[in-house]
């Protein structure tokens, strides 16, 4: 495989980037967080964000959808649960949940904080946001409290996926209370390829 990785640092793009070092897929890095919103990043991802990936020659962008294709073409990695079984729907379940109900919350928390300019702003919910986000976190720490890791009892790309989430959670100090929560964060810090952020701060 040809892989160019668009996107650098800790933000969505260390999800790709760790599952590259675990599946031992090489890859060259064709651009950085410098060209968001360009035009030449465009052609990649049509909203010009990273990370976005060309592989053989077609683009792909979206973490989750370039982890778990990266997984797919690296079986001898058993990184992620095989596609029919009911592995693979837990991977399904586990990942849709993180991004739909705990990601969306501290996205719209951190877009209405610095990313759109001050006038644009809606501030109003982030008391909501971090609600809903410990909503679905207490379930994610229920589940975690009987097992290390989310899919087949073994570490797989759909933690990459869910722990990156976990983490932006405990940075902003979402994750209170939920001990699991920190269990697991700890279990994927200890990873050798582990990108997550250990900054307390955003």
């Amino acid at each position: 495989m040809d892989v160019t990785l668009y996107g650098s640092g800790t933000n969505r793009t260390a999800r790709v980037t760790w599952t590259l070092a675990e599946t031992g897929i090489a890859h060259t890095v064709g651009g950085a967080s410098d060209m968001i919103g360009t035009d030449a990043l465009k052609d990649i991802h049509p909203l010009g964000k990273i990370p976005a990936v060309v592989i053989d020659g077609k683009p792909l962008y979206e973490s989750a959808a370039i982890c778990g294709y990266l997984a797919d073409q690296a079986p001898e990695a058993d990184l992620i649960a095989k596609p029919g079984g009911w592995g693979r729907s837990q991977h399904d379940q586990w990942v849709m949940f993180c991004l739909t109900e705990m990601e969306a919350w501290l996205w719209n928390t951190a877009v209405n904080s610095f990313l759109l300019p001050e006038p644009e702003r809606i501030t109003a919910g982030f008391e909501q946001n971090a609600a809903m986000y410990r909503k679905s976190a207490a379930i994610l720490n229920r589940e975690l409290s009987a097992r290390d890791y989310l899919v087949e009892d073994r570490f797989t790309v759909a933690d990459i996926i869910v722990g990156w989430t976990v983490n932006w959670g405990r940075r902003t100090g979402n994750n209170d209370g939920f001990p699991a929560l920190g269990a697991y964060l700890d279990r994927l810090f200890a990873r050798p390829h582990c990108t997550l952020n250990r900054d307390q701060d955003c």
